[in-house]
């Protein structure tokens, strides 16, 4: 499906947003954590109730309904996971899990990449399993493609890319955000070998406003971060 956010015409403004509601809106979470329980993801997603809406929350599948239920009314996109943190899973899980997505009812999902294929230096595989993922959302749900900047070498990278742009991916998270990090560099070199090519959402250590606001003045369309309410507290009391 086309992406509202990152279509022609529509594309979110690219540099670092200044009045609270546009910050907000280019924030992400989620509620992952096998220890949470449903009543615990309900008080956490009634919780942005008290803030300006942000883009989107990601919940496990089994709680994508009441996700629903809770944010459509605020104006927060519903997105699942995939094939996290390692990306391997077989093309068929892959498009079950996206098939599934759709299913629910999730607007996004965000999926890992084939890093195997990636490391190994097999392109064509990583760009066919890119293209299976991309046939099985058929416009239905956006679909996000993890390469795992931190984990590749640059040409690496580009290989990657143009193996998912060959795969008619149309949007990228850096990473997981499980136990690597993205660098600001890594939007940069993105943005220069690709120009427009993807919309690039980032996720993995971005832990305060002023984290956020660089990112966003690189590049990045999106940002993931778990922190999420003390980062929209700082954006409140610097915005106001």
């Amino acid at each position: 499906m086309a992406d509202k956010r990152t279509s022609d015409g529509n594309r979110k403004p690219r540099e670092a947003p200044t009045v609270l509601e546009a910050f907000a809106k280019r924030m992400m979470t989620a509620t992952f954590s096998p220890a949470a329980t449903e009543e615990d993801a309900q008080t956490f997603l009634r919780r942005f109730a008290e803030y300006a809406p942000i883009d989107a929350i990601f919940v496990d599948q089994p709680w994508v309904g009441m996700a629903r239920e809770i944010l459509a009314p605020l104006g927060i996109r519903v997105g699942v996971e995939a094939a996290y943190p390692v990306g391997n899973w077989s093309i068929q899980a892959k498009v079950a899990a996206i098939r599934e997505g759709v299913r629910l009812g999730a607007e996004e999902i965000d999926i890992g990449g084939h890093f195997a294929a990636i490391k190994s230096g097999d392109f064509d595989a990583v760009r066919d399993d890119a293209r299976a993922m991309i046939d099985a959302a058929a416009g239905e749900i956006w679909v996000m493609v993890l390469p795992e900047t931190a984990i590749l070498t640059r040409d690496e990278l580009a290989r990657t890319l143009e193996a998912y742009a060959e795969g008619g991916v149309g949007g990228i998270k850096t990473s997981s955000g499980y136990g690597w990090n993205t660098q600001i560099e890594d939007v940069h070199f993105i943005r220069r070998l690709f120009g427009e090519t993807f919309q690039i959402d980032v996720s993995g250590g971005v832990r305060t406003l002023d984290h956020a606001l660089g990112y966003f003045a690189a590049g990045t369309d999106n940002i993931h971060a778990s922190p999420i309410f003390r980062i929209l507290d700082e954006a409140k009391e610097r915005f106001g």
